[in-house]
């Protein structure tokens, strides 16, 4: 039996037998804005997310952050490095206050032996997360800002009239953009009543009119 879990925007199938893992082991409350992981150091571990949301970034060199994702309940995350055995290439902190779940190796590798296509559908996970760095690179590349602000903001609403709780900083670090250009693009969406905007709340109103728009 297989269940549905959202993963960074994304949905991917996971055998249920998997969270009966999650099941066993303890929860940690972590309150917001702490380190879960490092960028540089070696994954001994990966993380479901039980409960809150989880921002994963990268820092350059002279200190510059750049958002890559946030994880929302029923995600797992830092998973790549832990089975690569190279230095984490992002560091993760709570962005609200979370509930955390630890998987450690010797607790996956009994459920791998006993069904391989566990290992199959983590395959599967990082394929469509390879796809969705792809699809950031991409949008980098080639998108204008108010187009990149657009596709966010439909990456992020996975539903129709889902609020959107992220400050125009947050947005900005996610697309590569200055908070003046996002409040900037917010404004033209919000104008053309595509968006509505309040205090650290967008709600999106005319999905297919912002598909067009990124297709124009």
């Amino acid at each position: 039996m297989n269940e549905w879990r959202v993963f960074a925007d994304h949905k991917i199938d996971i055998p249920t037998e998997l969270f009966e893992i999650f099941k066993t082991k303890p929860v940690h409350k972590i309150k917001s804005n702490q380190i879960v992981y490092c960028q540089g150091e070696f994954a001994e571990n990966f993380y479901y997310l039980k409960n809150g949301k989880v921002q994963v970034f990268v820092n350059s060199q002279d200190g510059l952050e750049k958002n890559l994702t946030i994880y929302e309940t029923g995600s797992i995350f830092g998973e790549a490095s832990f089975f690569d055995g190279l230095p984490r290439m992002s560091s993760a902190k709570t962005f609200s206050n979370s509930e955390i779940v630890t998987i450690k190796k010797s607790d996956i590798i009994l459920y791998f032996q006993k069904d391989p296509s566990l290992a199959f559908n983590f395959i599967k996970l990082l394929s469509q997360k390879v796809r969705m760095l792809s699809n950031q690179i991409d949008n980098i590349s080639f998108l204008s800002a108010e187009k990149r602000i657009a596709q966010y903001l439909l990456n992020i609403n996975t539903y129709n009239n889902c609020s959107i709780n992220y400050t125009h900083e947050d947005i900005g670090k996610s697309v590569g953009a200055s908070r003046v250009t996002v409040s900037r693009a917010l404004k033209k969406l919000s104008h053309h009543k595509w968006i509505d905007t309040k205090y650290k709340q967008i709600i999106i109103l005319n999905k297919d009119a912002i598909f067009k728009f990124l297709q124009s």
